[in-house]
């Protein structure tokens, strides 16, 4: 599918999304003027702004623009209140949008594009009901309390929950787990409990269901629940059933203090949730950069051996071959005394960057510290990578050094099997660190098998490798 046919399908999704929330909104949750207690549709709109491209904006405001009349008309509104509300409609929507700013494309899960989002809606609910009212010719107190609530409930509840959905991935993930289900009908249940009795005041309930949501998936996690917690909620509302209705026999009563009930809810866990999700976010940043060596970018010694280890359960349990290869870099102590550490460092991460492409799409590469690294070969044996470490070794050997550098820099590379007398990774990297030494003994520059598991097996046949029995 290209880049244009995607859009035009983004389009059209969002126009039918829109016109689906309007019609739900109007059906379920019908009030006075025609005008629903909850307008979702308005939040669809201003997420479609904020994801779509400037080139096909114009087809998003004409296609939501057909949608919100064809909801009104279908509402039972009138031609000319319908042309009004959707004027209206489009204006929140674009007042919003250019509030966002530039950097309207930024992750929701930041407090300060939240609280640029927020300054936006008030501006937006704003223009759009002083735009309705003026337009329909309706400025009675209930008309704009009812507007004004309706359309930023809709944008506060919806809009976060979309750009929530399609920015956080990893959010995106925990949705599809079998433990978000539980907990997202968890929420639906003390939803219904709430709201589908009158017998005793249990508001509390879903308060307590989102904030476990929260803990439990995260902000997107807290978004879908405060969907949940909104469909529900005005669906008993507007059958006459639950606390609210109980307490309030008239219907704009109801509707503005569920819509306020709904508003505290949004305030009291959002942002907590866009909280916790950016410090699990800071925290995982720092974690990586704790694993991954600053100087060559690649696994630090505790990373690749943890990777090491969870590799040896895998062969364990499959029983499928599993290799390392430990490379050490010849006279690299030499190097750094005559050309400085500076040189030495430029000279690991050429060799690194040499390394990534010989061997970094086949094994996992890490840094064991100084000039030694560590590679690690799923699915093969040691002698299935021997050729390859060779190749590595020549092409190291062959690399041009600057006239201010030395003339060659060789690799001396031990490689080793895991075999089922292996219980720990250093006994694995005993067997590679036996073989390496073996290749330094033998004049450096050479590839060194350790002891093979299979007796029957011939070594190597090229002059520069042998074969080093572990001690």
């Amino acid at each position: 599918m290209t880049d244009r046919y995607r859009a035009l399908g983004g389009v059209a999704i969002f126009s039918v999304l829109y016109f689906g929330c309007a019609i739900a909104a109007l059906y379920v949750t019908g009030g006075e003027d025609g005008i629903a207690a909850i307008w979702p549709a308005s939040g669809v709109f201003i997420a479609g702004l904020l994801l779509t491209s400037r080139d096909y904006r114009g087809p998003l405001i004409a296609g939501v623009a057909t949608a919100s009349l064809g909801a009104n008309l279908w509402g039972g509104i009138s031609w000319l209140e319908a042309g009004g509300y959707t004027i209206a409609n489009i204006i929140e929507g674009l007042v919003v949008w250019r509030i966002m700013g530039p950097r309207r494309g930024t992750s929701f899960v930041t407090p300060e594009t939240l609280l640029r989002f927020l300054i936006a809606m008030a501006a937006g609910t704003a223009a759009s009901t002083v735009m309705a009212a003026g337009l329909s010719m309706n400025l009675s107190p209930t008309f704009l309390s009812s507007w004004a609530t309706t359309v930023l409930l809709g944008m506060a509840t919806v809009t976060p929950t979309i750009m929530f959905l399609v920015q956080d991935r990893r959010g995106r993930r925990r949705l599809a787990s079998f433990k978000a289900l539980a907990v997202l009908a968890m929420v639906a249940g003390l939803s219904v409990a709430a709201f589908g009795q009158t017998d005793y005041p249990l508001l509390f309930l879903p308060m307590a269901g989102l904030a476990f949501a929260t803990f439990a998936i995260g902000v997107s996690g807290t978004a879908v629940a405060m969907v949940i917690v909104t469909a529900i909620g005005s669906l008993f509302t507007a059958m006459g059933e639950g606390p609210v209705s109980l307490a309030f026999e008239n219907i704009v009563s109801q509707v503005l203090y569920f819509q306020a009930y709904l508003l505290c809810l949004i305030a009291s866990t959002l942002p907590l949730a866009v909280l916790l999700t950016q410090r699990e976010a800071e925290a995982e940043a720092n974690l990586e950069l704790a694993e991954t060596d600053a100087l060559t970018g690649l696994a630090t010694r505790r990373k690749i051996l943890t990777q090491l280890d969870a590799a040896m359960k895998s062969a364990r349990r499959t029983k499928r071959p599993l290799s390392i290869a430990m490379i050490d870099l010849d006279h690299f102590k030499r190097i750094n005394d005559r050309f400085g550490h500076e040189k030495g460092d430029q000279i690991l991460a050429t060799i690194t960057s040499l390394m990534r492409d010989q061997l970094g799409p086949i094994g996992k590469l890490g840094r064991l510290g100084g000039e030694e690294f560590l590679v690690i070969f799923e699915g093969v044996s040691a002698r299935d990578r021997l050729d390859l470490c060779e190749l590595l070794r020549e092409a190291a050997a062959a690399t041009p050094w600057p006239s201010d550098g030395p003339d060659a820099v060789t690799l001396s590379i031990g490689l080793a099997d895991f075999g089922p007398e292996h219980r720990l990774p250093g006994e694995m990297l005993r067997d590679a660190d036996a073989a390496l030494y073996r290749a330094k003994d033998g004049g450096r520059n050479r590839c060194e098998l350790a002891a093979f598991s299979d007796d029957d097996a011939a070594p190597h046949e090229g002059d520069r490798v042998n074969i080093a029995l572990a001690p």
